[in-house]
């Protein structure tokens, strides 16, 4: 299991970005315009909030995992989401989405993303240590 922090990011809390985030890697998938419904809500990822803190939430990532890119997908909202992206970032980001038509996760993680593992989870306080019992 992997997970990356998400700070808040101008009017949004760190957990209004999760979750915003998380949905739109979701609409890469399926389009809003194809959704039925019932998909309203999904999201691609599941968050955590710390529990010191619950305004601070991590996503709960897989970076291998294949996201299937839907031909008619748009990238402006979770770009957006971004705003520490340089143009040419942007740009590539868009590219490469757009090129194939699936790829993994991490391959579209910003170089300002640091994933982390349940050891730092532990010990910053995000996860209770694993219990072998």
């Amino acid at each position: 299991m992997e997970w990356i922090l998400v700070n808040p990011e101008g009017l949004l809390s760190s957990v209004a970005r999760a979750e915003i985030i998380s949905r739109e890697l979701y609409n890469i998938t399926r389009p809003v315009f194809v959704q039925t419904p019932d998909e309203a809500d999904v999201k691609l990822f599941d968050y955590i909030t710390h529990p010191d803190d619950p305004t601070r939430a991590a996503l709960i990532i897989d970076s291998n995992q294949v996201i299937d890119v839907h031909p008619s997908c748009t990238l402006e909202k979770l770009i957006a989401c971004f705003p520490e992206l340089t143009v040419d970032e942007r740009f590539a980001l868009s590219s490469i989405v757009h090129q194939v038509g699936q790829f993994p996760f991490g391959l579209i993680l910003p170089d300002s993303v640091t994933i982390r593992d349940a050891t730092y989870m532990i010990k910053n306080g995000w996860i209770e240590p694993y219990d072998n019992d």
